[in-house]
């Protein structure tokens, strides 16, 4: 049981720092924490913006070199029209062409300030819970076998597992 408990408390640190470095390393790449890359305009561009009532869907394609990039961003309609935004200007980073976001709209920046909070939170649990938790009084909890009566039957006649499993729990 300490080894399955070691196992899950690794795999979720792993995960967490992944999604930690992740979102760093994007935020850096989109120039939200200061003006580390230099970030260019495309040639060839093509804007599709769909308006609804609630939504504002901006679909886009530009070409650097021979590569054709797409992506999309979906955008409340209030917000959309907080940030004033005539004309729509995509901006890409020229290190990792893949990385784009438009400019006067900070929602890429801020996905990932949010994705750094979420994984920042799930690593401090894990090691505050671990760090904190009497780990010796639920491994005993969970090794006895008197909390586990679906696999040790009181009576053992009884065939049916349902109505042995019954039978323990609503003794009389």
């Amino acid at each position: 049981m300490k080894k399955i408990v070691v196992f899950f408390y690794v795999i979720g640190l792993f995960v967490g720092s992944i999604g930690l470095i992740y979102n760093v390393a994007m935020l850096i790449a989109l120039n939200g924490v200061g003006d580390i890359f230099e970030m260019k305009e495309p040639e060839k561009l093509e804007i599709d913006v769909q308006k609804g009532s609630d939504e504002v869907n901006i679909h886009y394609i530009y070409k650097v070199g021979k590569k054709e990039i797409s992506d999309d961003y979906k955008i409340q309609a209030n917000y959309f029209e907080r940030c004033n935004i005539d004309s729509i200007v995509i901006k890409y980073n020229k290190n990792f062409p893949m990385i784009s976001f438009i400019e006067g709209v900070p929602l890429k920046q801020r996905e990932q300030k949010i994705g750094i909070f979420i994984f920042l939170s799930f690593l401090l649990f894990l090691i505050m819970s671990w760090k904190f938790s009497d780990r010796g009084k639920w491994l005993k909890v969970y090794e006895e076998v008197g909390n586990r009566p679906w696999l040790y039957p009181a009576d053992k006649s009884i065939k049916n597992p349902l109505m042995r499993f019954k039978r323990r729990l609503f003794r009389r």
